[in-house]
């Protein structure tokens, strides 16, 4: 996997996690299988990318698409097909992808919003010179709005 995508590598799954998978997933109903070797090759295939025999899929994506199966993601009670639980996998590690994405963006932002953040420390003298400056603006426009100065423009274009 790339740096760029995760900072964490999740490490590739291996045969013996395709079993715990597979043994995860058992009590689900499903054909009978005449032969578990085969089954489990077909499993194995499924996970596997352009290298054959090679299984790609991350061992978090594929534990995440068990658990997911299980609390009925296929939206059926059965034993997934090798393609489902691929499938789910892949899904998953979108969903791993998009959130680091999404966590990416979010420290971006927080890193520029703290570049542009004001690095002037206010005294206190300074800070109650603002604050007096504020509450007397308050005062003079609540005096002029009850003596009727300057309404006009606040109620221009509204009909009474």
């Amino acid at each position: 996997m790339s740096s760029s995508i995760s900072a964490d590598v999740a490490r590739t799954a291996t045969e013996r996690d395709l079993l715990v998978a597979l043994a995860a997933l058992n009590p689900l109903p499903r054909r009978v299988s005449i032969n578990p070797e085969l089954e489990f090759a077909a499993f194995k295939t499924g996970l596997e990318g352009k290298q054959v025999g090679q299984i790609v899929v991350a061992y978090v994506d594929l534990m995440s698409a068990v658990r997911s199966i299980i609390q009925g993601a296929l939206r059926h009670g059965y034993h997934p097909s090798p393609a489902e639980l691929r499938m789910h996998c892949d899904a998953k590690r979108a969903e791993r992808y998009e959130e680091g994405a999404a966590e990416r963006r979010r420290k971006a932002i927080a890193e520029e919003a703290a570049a542009f953040a004001p690095t002037i420390e206010r005294s206190e003298e300074s800070k109650a010179r603002v604050k007096a400056l504020h509450e007397d603006f308050l005062r003079s426009h609540a005096e002029a709005k009850l003596n009727g100065i300057g309404s006009a423009r606040f109620t221009s274009g509204v009909r009474r």
